[in-house]
């Protein structure tokens, strides 16, 4: 009886193992900007599904779009870091200046000094989020030259 149980047992665990060996396993995906890809892994082929927007076309990566795709996967990653950068930065220039309104409001006089570092501190932020968004845009650029080129071939 127990090794009948046993047997059940290792045959309910192996079971699923053997169906998700079957199927398809999502490796990666990313988006930005309207771009998205996502690679899957089928009985040890790498198959690409990019687009833009609402458009997707599916590639079975070989050697003569490799460094096509992963150029096309990196610039969408770069956008992406690029973005959330840009927006953490935005968020800490609203932070400064709700804080200096709320400094101001409680004392009704701003000293020279930390006029000086509030300025600072805001211009900052705002150079890393014009930064950033001028990188944003450049992988964005950079994003729809790989998937026009992926379509063309």
């Amino acid at each position: 009886m127990f090794k009948k149980a046993m047997i059940v047992l290792f045959l309910l665990i192996l079971f699923p193992l053997q169906i998700n060996a079957e199927t398809s396993e999502m490796i990666q995906e990313g988006s930005a900007g309207g771009f998205h890809y996502q690679m899957s892994m089928e009985s040890r082929t790498l198959y690409w599904e990019i687009g833009h927007e609402k458009r997707k076309k599916t590639f079975q990566e070989n050697s003569e779009n490799e460094e096509t795709l992963e150029s096309f996967r990196k610039a969408v990653n770069e956008a992406a870091g690029h973005r959330f950068t840009m927006i953490i930065s935005a968020v800490y220039v609203v932070i400064v200046c709700i804080t200096t309104m709320i400094f101001y409001k409680k004392t009704k006089h701003v000293p020279r000094s930390a006029g000086i570092i509030i300025a600072c501190l805001g211009g900052i932020g705002l150079y890393f989020a014009l930064t950033n968004y001028i990188d944003m845009k450049a992988a964005l650029q950079d994003a729809g030259y790989y998937y026009v080129s992926l379509l063309m071939d």
